[in-house]
């Protein structure tokens, strides 16, 4: 990624993406497994939700790129909710978020947002191929990758490397990678290391995740949650 980030030329075509890593009460519980279904959906099926999250709010309230958690529940719903990483560095957030939410998020990610407008060619068995080809070539690379829950490390975190489903995210107005608004949905897609969280006890709780690639990206991640009881 280097200097290439929202935009990478790849073999002479350019696409967005961003690499992001997203990273007093009763101690918060481990990550379930990628192949848990416990709301309905797997990691790989969150993964493609979570891209579409991100990419569809706009960059003056997105949560990946605010500083302190001030936009954390924009475009938030139902029962499982998202955190995000930085575009790179650090950040500590704060959030709020209601009883019985599980949690969704990735560790240290890479997504591709496919945009054939801008050069890339047109999406297909042949292009996804490819797209995950070059994920997974940084990914690979992860390194210093670690999870806090609550003060506790998270060990085996290989084991939450997962290559997600395929999704199609909308390009809004003040969209996070700068490029004119496109109501037509593009297909996007991840690769990383994820996390999700059963629902935290009422209270206050600490997530701490940080990581980067060879390529030199780094950040380092802190959420302050507050789960209310309401």
């Amino acid at each position: 990624m280097k200097d290439k980030c929202p935009r990478m030329i790849l073999s002479g075509a350019f696409a967005l993406l961003l690499a992001v890593m997203t990273g007093g009460a009763q101690a918060g519980p481990g990550p379930q497994p990628p192949n848990a279904h416990e709301y309905g959906k797997g990691y790989a099926e969150l993964t493609a939700e979570w891209i579409e999250w991100t990419v569809a709010v706009a960059a003056s309230t997105n949560p990946l790129l605010d500083s302190d958690g001030t936009f954390a529940a924009v475009g938030q719903s139902g029962k499982v909710w998202f955190l995000t990483g930085t575009t790179g560095g650090s950040a500590t957030r704060a959030a709020t978020i209601p009883v019985g939410t599980a949690l969704f998020f990735p560790i240290v990610n890479f997504f591709w947002v496919n945009t054939p407008e801008y050069g890339d060619p047109a999406w297909s068995q042949e292009q996804e191929a490819s797209v995950r080809d070059l994920m997974a070539a940084t990914v690979d690379t992860a390194q210093d990758v670690i999870l806090e829950i609550d003060g506790r490390p998270v060990p085996n975190l290989d084991s939450l490397r997962v290559s997600g489903a395929v999704g199609a995210c909308t390009l809004p107005d003040d969209n996070i990678f700068g490029v004119p608004f496109d109501p037509v949905p593009h297909d996007c897609v991840a690769d990383g290391y994820w996390a999700l969280l059963s629902p935290l006890s009422v209270g206050n709780h600490t997530i701490h995740f940080a990581g980067g690639f060879a390529s030199g990206f780094s950040l380092d991640v802190t959420y302050h949650i507050t789960v209310s009881p309401h």
